[in-house]
């Protein structure tokens, strides 16, 4: 990183950690980490946020390429379950049990998938583009699905507790602790550190050249910027970082199967996240994937048609709000800020 670069990005995240945005962010990371040691805290709220972590990460990920690079894709479900099903893969197969092993191996295998289908599929734009990656991400759907004798077919891959630096939490503390300890603050430091290094990226002239193809292809081949090969590394870059929420997933759900990672849906799930909450602000994504997987958990204790509300929440913010909640929070600050500005004047 050049001395430009590096104080460009010093200087974004002091005037960002300064508002209220980044303030209210560090609060809640701190609430994170003391989330399983308050006295109302119980087994489900720490999986239900670590969950909501594993899919944030996969959220800010997705927005790489619909938000920064003006790419649609329906086919991340091949990183988020390419990378978990390697996971699994390697325990069944091998004697590899340790963390800190698997979550390399699923990202690397996640990486590799995206990039080959991101180096067949950046040569089209828009609906074709879209198109390409479902096809493509289906294809590894049923390739999981017909390779019973390897992959379990719809039967799945049980993901057995891994080992931490050697040790065996789960025999040392109970599933308890091991889900509301270590687990759970891996997941949550790898949440950290992918949004630190993603908002790096986007805040870099890397992210600016994303913005700079998003908004106009044509300008950006006439200044000389090589637009496929930077789709490309952007589809890399949103794939790795699916990988590490499909490793984060596999590791707190225990068990995978085509339909619960590799299906079209998923991809379709990390969409309406990025929408929900709002693909014009980097922490947008997260905000969706805590709201989706609140209102469906909500949803779903309330009616079995719970595909139906989470439609029309998504009809509603599409219709009233294209920017997402962040777009309806951004509305309020600016109505109470104007509000106070005129009482001052008066």
């Amino acid at each position: 990183m050049s001395q430009n670069t590096a104080t460009g990005v010093a200087t974004a995240l002091k005037r960002n950690l300064t508002t209220a945005p980044g303030i209210a962010s560090i609060v809640l990371i701190l609430g994170a980490f003391a989330l399983p040691y308050l006295p109302s805290t119980g087994q489900f709220e720490v999986f239900l946020t670590a969950q909501i972590l594993a899919f944030a990460i996969a959220a800010i990920a997705y927005n790489v390429l619909l938000g920064y690079t003006g790419l649609l894709s329906f086919g991340h479900a091949a990183f988020f379950g390419g990378s978990a099903y390697a996971v699994g893969l390697v325990m069944r197969y091998t004697s590899i049990n340790e963390i800190f092993l698997l979550i390399p191996i699923g990202i690397l295998a996640a990486g590799a998938i995206a990039a080959v289908i991101g180096y067949i599929s950046v040569r089209h734009t828009e609906v074709y583009y879209a198109l390409l990656m479902l096809a493509l991400g289906f294809l590894l759907y049923i390739v999981t699905l017909k390779f019973y004798t390897y992959t379990g077919g719809t039967d799945g891959v049980p993901i057995s507790t891994p080992t931490v630096a050697g040790i065996n939490y789960l025999e040392l503390w109970g599933y308890a602790g091991y889900l509301g300890g270590v687990l759970y603050y891996i997941i949550l430091l790898s949440f950290v550190l992918s949004a630190v290094l993603l908002w790096v990226f986007m805040n870099s002239p890397f992210g600016l050249t994303l913005r700079t193809i998003r908004d106009s292809p044509e300008r950006a081949r006439a200044i000389g910027i090589p637009v496929h090969r930077y789709r490309w590394y952007a589809t890399i870059i949103s794939g790795v970082f699916t990988g590490v929420g499909g490793a984060m997933y596999a590791f707190l759900n225990g068990h995978i199967t085509p339909d619960t990672m590799l299906h079209w849906s998923r991809s379709g799930e990390l969409a309406f996240m990025t929408v929900l909450g709002g693909t014009g602000s980097f922490f947008g994504p997260v905000v969706g994937a805590g709201a989706f997987i609140l209102i469906r958990s909500q949803a779903q204790q309330i009616t079995e048609y719970w595909h139906f509300m989470m439609g029309f929440v998504l009809f509603l913010v599409i219709v009233f709000e294209p920017q997402g909640i962040t777009g309806i929070a951004k509305r309020v600050r600016d109505a109470v800020t104007t509000k106070l500005n005129n009482r001052g004047e008066n």
